[in-house]
């Protein structure tokens, strides 16, 4: 009886995760394919010296060349070799895209009932953000990093759904209290199981590139009563410890 009636909720909770998911994803992803950085320019190749913060991404974006072809040129295997002082190969090497210094981020929120949230990713690049893109919206920000970069939960809460969904691929959602969940897609593994309880922090997969997309990101929401909010509105602002920087498109 007790076998049946745990079932019974197990089954319930599923079907009331998809039919969330289904009025909250639908249609979200006509437009969610993170633009992949520009191709370089024609140009000899030069030299880059890391500094403090710099991130993959960060450097291959600025340089209009591929992540992977700045991996390829300087043997990088993951972002743990990249290392301040270190000097890198630049292949056909363009002028840098200048970073936007002046971005319009929301106001913040005050809601007294929002969970105190923490960035998703460590060192990666908000590579597009909430809003209109290409005439559709955009439930939430994308954070460009590598393929197994760790993904976090923003805050506590309880896993409701992980698995695949169309568009988004592997995804994880997290309800935090009654009011807020937030979605992680594009994940590459997922770590965690619905049920299981999360702290703030804890790593729940890592980066990939499943689903609709056209290279390695994080694709996060926050929502409030089901309605996708600007997760950047409760995201604190980052630290230079963080290594998030923001492409100079990402923030409308």
């Amino acid at each position: 009886m007790v076998v049946e009636e745990t079932r019974t909720r197990k089954a319930c909770g599923f079907g009331l995760a998809l039919l969330m998911l289904g009025a909250m994803l639908a249609g979200c992803f006509s437009r969610n394919a993170p633009t992949r950085p520009p191709s370089a320019a024609s140009g000899r190749a030069g030299y880059y010296t890391v500094r403090r913060g710099d991130t993959l991404y960060g450097i291959a974006r600025r340089f209009h060349i591929s992540v992977y072809n700045l991996m390829a040129a300087n043997g990088i295997g993951s972002a743990r070799d990249l290392r301040a002082g270190r000097t890198l190969v630049i292949p056909s090497a363009a002028a840098p895209i200048p970073y936007a210094s002046n971005l319009q981020i929301p106001a913040r929120s005050h809601d007294p009932l929002a969970p105190h949230f923490v960035w998703p990713v460590e060192h990666g690049v908000v590579s597009s953000g909430f809003g209109i893109r290409n005439g559709t919206m955009h439930d939430g920000v994308d954070i460009a990093a590598p393929v197994g970069t760790p993904v976090r939960a923003a805050a506590g809460g309880v896993v409701i759904f992980t698995g695949w969904l169309h568009g988004y691929g592997r995804v994880v959602i997290v309800r935090h209290n009654p009011y807020y969940v937030t979605v992680y897609g594009h994940d590459h593994v997922n770590y965690v199981h619905e049920g299981e309880r999360l702290r703030r922090g804890q790593i729940i997969g890592e980066i990939g590139r499943s689903g609709r997309v056209t290279g390695p990101n994080l694709h996060f929401e926050i929502r409030r009563d089901n309605i996708a909010r600007n997760p950047l509105a409760y995201l604190p602002e980052p630290a230079a410890s963080d290594g998030i920087t923001f492409a100079s498109n990402a923030v409308p």
